[in-house]
């Protein structure tokens, strides 16, 4: 039920399916969607890899997915609909997460969960059109395109004010990665994936920045 109050937080954004998962051990998805490019519910999410590897929900627009999906083994993957939701899940199958980010364009906020290797990985579109927060205590760890989705959740409800983000707040006019306004709350770079393993050890990569001019 109180996941639930947090997923309706932005229901108003995704109002044409809510979709639910959990592996009754370690996690739950929850995703909001907004039907664009397959309106059928072969689009719904969260949706798990045909190998059962990957469980993922995924927020944006993938504009290569046609070419990615035919860039697959003929046969190997039956697709049910026409959207980049299951070419992304399949490509993800296939080539692993940080070859599959490599291939793509789009604007996207990833959330993916490696059932082989127990890892989550976030990851942001390289010019960080999507957001994507997330809550990290040593013991819980929480993931949101809201903030107030992160801010809301029990483990950072009572989270103090982060005094030094807050001042980059009032000088800059806006929050910049990978800050978050509580104490304990952080925010994906653009071009980044932020990877948890089952231990709760962090790693961060990432995959695209700026190239360098002389």
């Amino acid at each position: 039920e109180k996941f639930i109050s947090l997923q309706n937080l932005s229901r108003s954004r995704g109002p044409d399916s809510q979709g639910y998962f959990t592996n009754e051990k370690n996690f739950q998805f929850g995703f909001n969607r907004l039907s664009i490019l397959d309106l059928s519910d072969n689009g719904n999410q969260p949706i798990q890899s045909s190998s059962g590897r990957y469980t993922m929900v995924f927020n944006g627009e993938i504009y290569n997915h046609e070419e990615l999906r035919k860039s697959l083994p003929d046969g190997k993957y039956t697709f049910k609909g026409n959207g980049d939701t299951e070419s992304l899940i399949a490509c993800f199958d296939q080539y692993g997460v940080k070859d599959t980010v490599h291939k793509l364009d789009g604007m996207f906020a990833i959330g993916i969960y490696d059932n082989q290797e127990t890892k989550l990985h976030l990851i942001r579109d390289f010019a960080g059109i999507k957001p994507l927060h997330y809550g990290w205590n040593g013991k819980i760890l929480v993931f949101a395109s809201q903030f107030n989705q992160i801010s809301c959740h029990k483990a950072f409800y009572g989270e103090s004010v982060n005094e030094e983000v807050l001042k980059l707040y009032l000088t800059q006019h806006f929050i910049p990665a990978p800050f978050g306004l509580l104490m304990n709350t952080f925010s994906v770079y653009p071009g980044e994936i932020v990877s948890f393993d089952f231990n709760g050890n962090k790693h961060s990569e990432k995959y695209w920045s700026f190239p360098e001019f002389i």
